[in-house]
């Protein structure tokens, strides 16, 4: 402890720009929205605080039922700075956190903010290879974790480790029964220290050290549905511009209203849109240390929150469930949709299914991606029936360029997505190359960071149609295995389905598609049939399937989205083998 990552300090924010009016056609859609928003200089602790002296009496946390006010909250960030400082930790230093979502993580967020040092947060659930390249990525010498991951963070050789059990917030009763089952055994080594230990004799007062809004605040890392994870670094202004944005998206967000905080805080959906975001407007937030798919019915109908963000996986769930009555989900207002692509189809399903429950929410479907913080775009207000990703937040610039010569294409045209705007990521932590890659300056002089998306611009609007990576190039046409995945899952067998690219002799590259069949449908001859002849009516002829696969389930990664990298490595692996096949059948020729 007492070292700083010194790479935080030469890291350096986009440059903000302001494009012509006529470039910025979005605007005509945003209705009673601001174009421009005032935010913060400092930091994300100071924005949270200032919420905190308007309302020290208001809920701010609620983790099963325990509920922690504004004032107390703000208390136990304190508390949890003055620790921190005991232990030596500096400004620019990284502390790892390896916690779900529970009040103890959330104290450390900002108590570490508070301080000047950098929150390095990562999947509770992680591996000791995925552990040790974080810490080692930072520099970072303490981790805090829990009892659930407590062996695997020690096996990871992190010199300083304080354990919080899960049930530290609980209410006794569920802290015993807890406690009974899930801590049989728990011994912990003499060097660790506990939670108890660590917070023991702290004043609720701490020192605060002046960051300015380009600060490194945060580090999180990329997905995993692309490759190597990366360590993103987001500044103050990221975390806070989109606090401030979500005023003018969302009005639902406001004092008195509670978000269900159950996506997790490694990601920047879950830590910024449904922690940082709702206390920073005055809204309650709800914790949930881990989501339980059977559950989640019951949680809503429980808890009551006014808004409820959800990965489309997790609002199939839902619709899955038990109806639980007419009344259940009259408390939610909106359905914050992003992390992957929500099908027209699921869509329409989960607008009725939440009416048969008695809310009239919305949807608003936001995209972005974890290196512009969350979501820099969302649907327009009242747009559920629209098949688009939105136009972009206030201050925020969208251009679909061409994917070599960075040069901006005309609306229609389909392109690479770039945006520049105040929550883009400082870059990705002792990784100039890859962070130059990303985020590039274009022959007019401006940055934009280059989301490997590709889509296009109609009347201000942004249509998504695949990941750049992912297009599949058959006989010279440009394929997009969202496209086909769309068509597929509106296949009235189908429950939901994968595409990915696979050698062919004639076409270099054809599409392959991985399907989940709708439960209690039989898969028979007559009924791949039926989904073939499907394909060959909706599908453009250069656009059909080389291959159909069968499964029980698609893989997906630890926040949710689909996983196809599973299925891109399998592609890999079988064209190298009938590669292979070709060489020992040409010498033998």
């Amino acid at each position: 402890m007492g070292t700083k990552c010194n790479y935080f300090s030469t890291m350096k924010a986009m440059s903000l720009i302001d494009l012509p009016l006529e470039e910025k056609t979005w605007l005509q859609h945003y209705g009673n929205m601001h174009e421009h928003m005032c935010y913060r200089e400092g930091s994300i602790y100071e924005l949270l605080k200032e919420m905190t002296d308007k309302q020290p009496d208001a809920p701010a946390l609620e983790f099963f039922d325990t509920v922690y006010s504004f004032e107390a909250m703000d208390e136990n960030i304190n508390i949890v700075a003055n620790a921190l400082i005991k232990m030596g930790v500096v400004e620019d230093e990284s502390v790892t956190i390896c916690m779900p979502n529970m009040p103890e993580a959330i104290f450390l967020i900002y108590a570490i903010n508070k301080i000047g040092a950098v929150a390095n947060v990562i999947h509770p659930l992680s591996d000791v290879n995925e552990i040790r390249n974080a810490v080692s990525l930072t520099n970072s010498s303490l981790i805090f974790t829990t009892d659930v991951s407590y062996k695997t963070v020690k096996d990871a050789g992190v010199p300083n480790v304080v354990v919080c059990e899960v049930s530290m917030s609980m209410p006794p009763v569920l802290k015993t029964l807890y406690n009974i089952k899930s801590r049989k055994n728990m011994k912990y080594s003499s060097d660790t220290i506990t939670w108890k230990k660590f917070v023991s004799g702290m004043g609720t007062i701490a020192p605060s050290v002046k960051r300015n809004r380009d600060d490194a605040a945060v580090l999180i890392y990329s997905g995993g549905t692309t490759g190597k994870s990366k360590g993103i670094v987001l500044s103050n202004l990221c975390f806070n511009a989109l606090a401030i944005q979500c005023i003018a998206v969302c009005p639902e967000a406001r004092p008195g209203a509670s978000m269900m905080s159950a996506l997790p805080i490694f990601h920047g959906f879950g830590l910024c849109v449904a922690v940082h975001a709702p206390l920073c407007l005055g809204m309650k937030c709800i914790l949930i240390p881990k989501i339980d798919i059977k559950k989640l019915n019951e949680t809503i109908k429980k808890k009551k929150p006014t808004i409820v963000p959800a990965v489309p996986t997790m609002l199939k769930s839902i619709t899955n469930n038990k109806n639980l009555g007419p009344d259940s989900f009259k408390s939610v207002k909106v359905i914050l949709s992003g992390g992957d692509y929500l099908s027209d189809d699921l869509r329409a399903k989960v607008i009725d299914y939440f009416r048969s429950c008695g809310s009239k929410a919305h949807i608003r479907i936001g995209y972005g991606l974890s290196e512009a913080t969350a979501f820099f775009t969302a649907t327009a207000y009242g747009a559920e029936d629209i098949d688009n990703i939105g136009i972009p937040n206030p201050d925020t610039y969208i251009r679909v360029c061409d994917p070599v010569t960075n040069e901006k294409l005309p609306d229609g045209e389909i392109g690479e997505i770039c945006v520049n705007g105040p929550t883009v990521m400082l870059g990705y932590v002792n990784d100039k190359e890859e962070t130059d890659n990303a985020i590039r300056t274009h022959s007019d002089g401006t940055q934009w960071l280059h989301t490997g998306d590709l889509g296009y611009l109609e009347n201000g609007i942004l249509h998504f149609t695949s990941r750049l990576k992912r297009m599949i190039i058959s006989n010279g046409y440009n394929i997009y295995p969202t496209e086909l995945e769309n068509i597929l899952n509106k296949c009235k067998y189908v429950a939901s389905s994968v595409v990915v690219g696979i050698k062919d002799k004639v076409r270099e590259e054809a599409p392959k598609a991985v399907i989940v069949l709708k439960n209690g449908v039989q898969r028979t001859a007559e009924l791949e049939a039926e989904i073939k002849e499907f394909c060959k009516k909706n599908i453009a002829k250069n656009a059909q399937f080389k291959e159909i696969e069968f499964t029980d389930a698609l893989p997906t990664t630890k926040i949710g989205k689909v996983n196809y990298r599973i299925f891109e490595k399998l592609k890999d692996k079988e064209n190298e083998a009938a590669e292979e096949k070709e060489e020992v059948t040409a010498d033998k020729e």
